[in-house]
């Protein structure tokens, strides 16, 4: 066998091997290009997306050593050849046979025979011609180059990528000048041995000054069926957005019927975009959706929107509209908008996309300017509500906001001294109610001390509210009622820690004991109307907070004093918290007295008991659990306990239980549970006691394959605060690297299931 001969004459081989194979190799964006052209995100899925891929790979790695430059080295490195024998006794010409090479930063090409014709400006690469760089690997039966024409080609390829997953092949390529043209295409992420699905073109051409390439004919095939066509996809070869259309989505439900979207995305401008989806809903008509967003130098923000003309379930016209935006005004300022409205009151019922959209019974719009420095943050805002739920009267939604403004500062302003001031003006109204103005001042001065094992920190503050109310909503008579009170309070607490060695393993346990004193003097509030304040439901946090009320209507009296502890159980290598339990209660001096229209009085001496507690076992199993038990009436407030066990590949089963007197009885079961590596079970069972009936059951199967997901869920659920039920079917094809049709699952089983991965 001959010796391979490496070519080191620079006179003959190196100045036109420099300039001749970058034409040929520039092939090698055809892979890319593809890719890119039919909507592939291969790189951007998560890398244990492709462990069910065990076939070998389209092309083979080459044999050899290989190049050890890198990309951006290209244009200053020198191509390098190597042959078994060299031929160069014709005039002009140069024949590599056997093994030759050539090699030039990060390329490597490979063919039985290369032959270089340096008068002509041509070569051409015959037998088993392969090519790989750092992205991608292929083989062809043929290549040739012709730089006085700016031609070359490739015939019958078939790529492999390396930078992203996926493979296929093309029965031509060419290149001239920046355009490239290819027939036959094909791509797939799957392995070359079980093609679950491919898509195929008849031509693609793609021009690389511009970034933008062109398919014809193109099917997307499961197996060897095709599911979607399209007689021309325009498409950009880099992460530029081009228009076109996007991925169905189909589906059933009970209310609806058979649905059908087809998005087609609209590439206005570098910094703005439109989405235009026609919906097709079997027993309503079609309806349209839209969606335009826009990024500026300030400003950006999402203008949304539905039209269903003359429902055929209802007669009348439906439809929502909904606007974001976020505007920087200064480096302290910015104004932001979130406008929503829909046209009446069953339309979340009969079209949300969202799991619970049923259950939504108001929606706010909101707009203002605000801002924030160092020591403050203020700002003004327009806030209204409208109802969406049919059964809710429009008496009882929320108050308008026309407008709120608020100022809030904090500053110290020497060793352990520290200023502030919340302030807020607000003009209530209402379409049914009569509204007024209200005014809130608080003033405070705090003494914060401060150690690495404790703190101390007192705070004095004065309180005062007024009011301009219209005439006939003060409950007293006085459409000016005032309320002032000062506020102290002290927080106290320390942090203990020593460590333990459990089971062999060290921990670092702490005791971190708190005490929190409150006074509040009694005010008679009598006079005053509700405009937003109501009692927050009891829970740890609220043992440490200076009013059990929301908004400023009320202002709690109090003589009270907190008493809580937390423990922590964390590792000591890592710091990682295994277990986290708290408990507190608040002990009354004085009972509260100040109360909300229609609550009863209730002389008490303490609060409920409150618990709240964390656990991991070890990596698998995790509990969670809180409880509060009232001493006066001697029984439980609330109950909730949940446990988590995570198992296999991907399993998971979650339980909980839910309890409050009267009110909530609640079990809650959910599961991922793998059959095989392929297969796995998905469900959720919501039940409730206290009603004896089913609040929602999710069913389904998923099976995944290396490069290919299908998902069959069942879903019956409430779908609205009447109690009325809808049976809802999900069928989905996942792509690995493409994307999915059918209706969309993954936002349904994140919620249903917690701990649910793809």
């Amino acid at each position: 066998m001959p010796k391979p001969t490496r070519l080191i004459d620079s006179r003959i081989f190196r100045p036109r091997l420099r300039a001749t194979p970058p034409r040929m190799l520039a092939l090698a964006a055809l892979p890319l290009g593809l890719a890119l052209a039919l909507g592939v995100q291969a790189k951007q899925m998560k890398a244990d997306a492709w462990v069910l891929c065990h076939g070998p790979d389209a092309v083979p790695p080459m044999q050899g050593v290989a190049p050890t430059g890198t990309a951006d080295q290209r244009e200053t490195s020198a191509a390098d050849a190597e042959a078994d024998s060299v031929d160069v006794s014709h005039q002009h010409k140069s024949i590599l046979k056997g093994n030759a090479d050539l090699k030039r930063a990060d390329q490597w090409l490979q063919a039985d025979t290369i032959t270089v014709d340096n008068e002509a400006g041509t070569y051409q690469a015959d037998g088993s011609v392969r090519y790989q760089d750092s992205t991608v690997r292929l083989n062809a039966s043929h290549g040739e180059s012709h730089s006085k024409t700016d031609l070359t080609t490739l015939d019958n390829i078939r790529y492999q990528m390396l930078s992203e997953r996926g493979n296929g092949t093309a029965a031509k390529g060419e290149v001239k000048g920046q355009v490239q043209t290819f027939t036959e295409v094909t791509y797939s992420t799957c392995d070359p041995t079980d093609r679950k699905w491919e898509i195929r073109a008849q031509s693609m051409d793609i021009n690389q000054d511009t970034h933008i390439g062109h398919a014809r004919n193109a099917t997307i095939r499961i197996g060897k069926v095709p599911i979607l066509y399209t007689p021309y996809l325009r498409f950009p070869t880099n992460n530029q957005r081009a228009s076109g259309f996007l991925y169905p989505t189909i589906g059933y439900s009970d209310r609806n019927g058979f649905q059908f979207e087809l998005p087609y995305y609209i590439n206005i401008a570098p910094n703005y975009d439109a989405t235009i989806t026609p919906r097709f809903l079997g027993r309503r008509g079609l309806m349209l959706q839209g969606q335009f967003r826009y990024l500026t130098e300030r400003s950006r923000g999402t203008i949304e929107g539905t039209y269903l003309p003359n429902d055929r379930v209802t007669g009348y016209d439906r439809g929502e509209i909904s606007i974001q935006d976020l505007t920087t005004l200064s480096p302290h300022w910015y104004a932001a908008a979130n406008l929503n409205h829909v046209s009446d009151t069953h339309y979340f019922e009969d079209f949300s996309k969202r799991p619970y959209g049923a259950a939504i019974g108001l929606i706010s719009s909101q707009a203002g300017v605000y801002g924030r420095g160092r020591y403050w943050d203020a700002g003004g805002y327009l806030q209204t509500w409208q109802v969406t739920d049919s059964t809710l009267p429009e008496l009882l939604s929320p108050y308008r906001r026309l407008p709120d403004l608020y100022f809030r500062w904090q500053q110290p302003v020497a060793d352990f001294v520290t200023l502030g001031v919340k302030t807020e003006a607000v003009q209530f109204t209402h379409p049914i109610l009569d509204g007024g103005t209200r005014v809130d001042l608080y003033p405070y001065v705090a003494f914060p001390f401060e150690r690495a094992a404790w703190y101390l920190r007192p705070e004095l503050g004065y309180r005062y509210t007024s009011y301009h109310l219209d005439n006939g909503v003060s409950p007293g008579g006085n459409n000016s009622p005032t309320r002032g009170t000062p506020i102290f309070n002290i927080d106290a607490g320390a942090h203990f820690e020593r460590e333990v060695t459990w089971f062999g393993k060290r921990f670092i346990n702490t005791l971190e004991p708190r005490m929190y004193y409150l006074r509040v003097p009694y005010r008679d509030q009598s006079d005053i109307p509700i405009f937003d304040s109501q009692e927050l439901t009891f829970s740890y946090a609220q043992l440490f907070r200076t009013n059990r009320f929301t908004g400023a209507d009320r202002q709690a009296d109090a003589n009270q004093l907190t008493t809580a502890v937390t423990t922590r159980l964390l590792d000591a290598e890592d710091g990682h918290q295994w277990l986290s339990a708290s408990a507190g209660q608040i002990h009354y001096f004085d009972p509260p007295r100040v109360l909300l229209p229609g609550e009863v009085f209730v002389n008490r001496s303490n609060s409920a008991y409150v618990v709240d507690a964390d656990l991991e076992i070890d990596d698998h199993w995790s509990a969670g659990a809180s409880y509060q038990w009232d001493p006066k009436f001697n029984q439980t407030q609330l109950g909730a306990l949940r446990g988590q066990y995570r198992f296999g590949a991907g399993g998971v089963i979650n339980a909980a239980y839910r309890y409050r007197p009267g009110l909530v009885r609640q079990g809650d079961i959910s599961f991922v549970y793998p059959i095989s590596a392929k297969w796995r079970l998905l469900g959720r069972w919501n039940y409730s006691f206290l009603d004896q009936s089913t609040l929602e059951a999710l069913g389904g199967v998923e099976w995944e394959s290396c490069c290919m997901a299908i998902r069959v869920l069942g879903r019956d659920y409430i779908r609205s605060t009447s109690g009325k039920r809808d049976l809802a079917l999900f069928f989905e094809i996942e792509l690995k690297g493409l994307g999915s049709f059918g209706r969309e699952t993954g936002q349904l089983l994140d919620r249903d299931i917690l701990g649910y991965t793809r």
